[in-house]
């Protein structure tokens, strides 16, 4: 895909997240949702059309910072994640082979959405965000919370593109993902080796 396509993917992703918020409801799915379109929308399909209304299913419980509490990851991060963890493609034999494997898929989620999360908003928890994008966490699960939210929303200018959470998170995991999905083997191998050999050194606790 040449570099014109990739940025259009990328945007169309940002744009499609908004309209899906408004349209579908909810920021883990609907950050999937916008990835998985949009890249199809330009030749790319992760997984088959089946697989991937099951998987869309399965992370809209996971919208809110987990099943809508506030306290759990944000859900556009969740879905994104997701995603960009599906184009790094460790397949269980693989990672039976060598248990070495999933840090490349550890490394694309923290890469291409977890360290962009942190320097944009210092955190990955819903609560947080929340906080940061609007001044206050609102509880969601709550009809008059719910409708609060999503007012301020509205008012902080988070149905667009530059300013939604889930729009943010799709075109980043959408450019993570065409930049994996473009990796040769052996800049595949030599990551993972990377990775193997420094992570010890490379720790957010301890």
């Amino acid at each position: 895909m040449d570099a014109e396509k990739k940025k259009g993917c990328i945007q169309r992703a940002k744009e499609l997240g908004p309209h899906y918020e408004k349209t579908l409801v909810g920021c883990g799915h609907c950050s999937f949702a916008a990835i998985m379109d949009s890249l199809r929308e330009h030749g790319v399909r992760l997984v088959s059309e089946e697989a991937e209304e099951k998987i869309f299913s399965g992370l809209m419980g996971l919208t809110g910072g987990f099943g809508n509490m506030g306290i759990g990851s944000c859900g556009a991060l969740s879905g994104a994640a997701f995603a960009v963890s599906l184009a790094t493609r460790i397949t269980k034999e693989e990672n039976a082979k060598d248990k070495a494997n999933r840090w490349l898929a550890y490394h694309d989620v923290k890469k291409y959405l977890g360290d962009k999360f942190l320097e944009r908003w210092g955190s990955l928890t819903c609560r947080e965000i929340q906080i940061k994008n609007f001044g206050v966490a609102l509880n969601s699960r709550i009809p008059e919370r719910n409708k609060e939210l999503f007012r301020v929303a509205s008012e902080k200018g988070c149905g667009t593109p530059e300013q939604c959470t889930i729009a943010l998170a799709a075109g980043w995991a959408t450019e993570g993902i065409l930049k994996i999905l473009e990796r040769s083997p052996k800049e595949r191998e030599r990551i993972k080796e990377e990775l193997t050999s420094t992570r010890s050194s490379k720790k957010f606790w301890t």
